[in-house]
């Protein structure tokens, strides 16, 4: 089995996930064994999981302790408001939230408010989680539900909801795992992990990685192979886990911090450090660009084989071009200053004067950078030119209408993105950073390299463009063919080959 790791799946996913769902389409449409495994807690895996199309593909770390791994009964429906009302005779006051929430406020028989309950639809029969208080209204506990219907998780609380102890449970509500904590200066801190009557025994863990060392060890068989695409996160877990178990770092994204030298400059912290300075336990590393694996090498001289492989792949798509909106730009970002977007913003109101239809369409997700954005559109009347359109799982009409995209970030690992609005034939101006942009585009023909930070170049490149039809209609014309070495065929045989490679499936040179 191939086991791609990460940490967690959520409402909305950032480029790590999205390059583990492509790579699982490749594997699974080429026959190879794989799936994704999270290594933190999620109630709501289970629907995510649907969500995102990988449904049958994916399990947590906690399933497999709580003995849920392989329940695929549907989701959980109960009548809550019939139970409270007929058989606990208790008094019902609905909460009306400002972003649709579906509460309830519980009193008992003596009009005591007793519990708080946030349900996941419409008709109150999928509960999240529920909220116990008590005589004085201080919250007790909380009792949460996986969206399979079953109580996954009690959490019991102190002061200023500070938690104690945690239990997880299985289906039957037997308790597998137990979380301690103590209060530090107004916050949680985990001391100690129980694994209950495992294998007929309890195992005792001090951290959240240890436990994580232990769950990869137990599941590595024979032939397994690891991929860890949240080195951030796991990569210690994985440093400690038995030499025999096979693991690959996937790197998604620049070592080195922005704008310094690649050789010299400062290793992100919390992001590579880890990785690239214990570089002893892992049997490969895999980046998306050859760039990126000279850069490697040119710093470092202990590393194990560094294989390219790009994160993504391209499907071309029939698109009617002259259906397109010469003026609509597409920007596909996170939220966050990384992305640079509020370049974008500014190119664009610069050029309002000669494009007065001009529209730029910005999809992700992050509160904090979306509330400075959308302020400054406000303040600049930018309201009938910029949109900011939030977190979409599929683009495929928006790319149908868009005539050009935007990248402005200081870096990027590759830029899957990018890659499917090419497979879309739209043409797209970026900054040329490490790393990704210039495998993926060719100056002038496909779209622009614009050095990075040049704000005018930028404005002066999306002139140049919107204002000549003709070349808008030859560059879209050219996204397909110079796409070739990223189709699924040329992606998966990279894949096969690293497979089938005979030294990381015997280990033999792991130091």
């Amino acid at each position: 089995m191939n086991y791609f790791v990460n940490i967690q799946l959520g409402a909305t996913i950032s480029g790590i996930e999205e390059a583990q769902f492509r790579r699982l389409q490749l594997f699974q449409n080429a026959g190879i064994p794989a799936k994704i495994i999270y290594m933190g807690y999620s109630s709501r895996l289970y629907e995510y999981s649907d969500k995102f199309g990988v449904l049958g593909s994916t399990f947590s770390m906690y399933d497999f302790f709580q003995g849920t791994k392989d329940f695929d009964e549907g989701y959980g429906d109960f009548d809550w408001r019939r139970y409270w009302e007929q058989r606990c005779h208790y008094r019902l006051q609905y909460i009306d939230g400002a972003n649709g929430e579906r509460d309830i406020r519980v009193m008992d028989e003596n009009d005591y408010f007793v519990m708080y309950a946030h349900f996941l639809n419409d008709e109150y029969t999928r509960i999240d989680y529920i909220n116990y208080f008590n005589r004085n209204h201080a919250k007790m506990r909380r009792d949460v539900f996986d969206s399979r219907g079953f109580l996954s998780r009690t959490s019991f609380l102190g002061e200023g909801d500070t938690v104690v102890t945690e239990l997880y449970y299985d289906r039957d509500q037997h308790v597998r795992l137990i979380k301690s904590c103590r209060t530090i200066e107004g916050r949680s801190v985990l001391t100690k992990i129980t694994l209950k009557d495992y294998n007929n025994r309890d195992y005792l863990f001090d951290s959240e990685t240890e436990l994580q060392t232990f769950f990869l060890n137990e599941i590595n068989r024979e032939g397994d192979l690891f991929f860890c695409d949240r080195n951030s996160l796991l990569a210690p877990a994985f440093y400690r886990t038995k030499p025999e178990l096979r693991v690959a770092s996937v790197l998604h994204n620049t070592h080195v911090r922005a704008g310094q030298d690649i050789v010299t400059g400062i290793l992100k912290h919390n992001v590579y450090e880890f990785t690239l300075e214990h570089p002893e336990h892992w049997d490969r590393m895999i980046v998306s660009t050859d760039k990126q694996k000279k850069d490697l090498l040119a710093r470092f001289t202990n590393l194990p084989q560094v294989v390219t492989i790009p994160v993504g792949y391209a499907v071309p798509h029939k698109v009617d071009f002259k259906m397109r909106n010469p003026h609509r730009i597409i920007g596909v970002a996170r939220y966050s200053p990384e992305k640079n977007l509020m370049h974008q913003i500014q190119a664009v109101e610069r050029l309002i004067p000669e494009f007065p239809d001009i529209e730029l369409h910005l999809y992700g997700h992050g509160n904090q950078v979306a509330d400075e954005l959308r302020k400054y559109i406000q303040e600049h009347q930018l309201t009938k030119n910029v949109f900011l359109r939030g977190f979409k799982t599929d683009l495929t009409e928006e790319y149908k209408q868009a005539s050009l995209a935007l990248l402005t970030s200081r870096e990027e690992g590759f830029s899957l993105s990018t890659l499917e609005e090419l497979s879309f034939s739209i043409p797209v101006i970026s900054y040329d950073m490490n790393y990704g942009p210039s495998d993926m585009i060719t100056d002038g023909k496909n779209g622009y390299l614009v050095p990075a930070n040049n704000q005018e170049m930028l404005t002066q490149r999306i002139r140049e463009y919107l204002g000549d039809h003709d070349k808008q209609l030859e560059m879209m014309a050219n996204c397909e063919p110079l796409l070739k070495k990223f189709s699924p065929t040329e992606i998966t045989k990279k894949w096969q080959s690293f497979i089938k490679d005979e030294e990381i499936t015997s280990g033999v040179d792991k130091k």
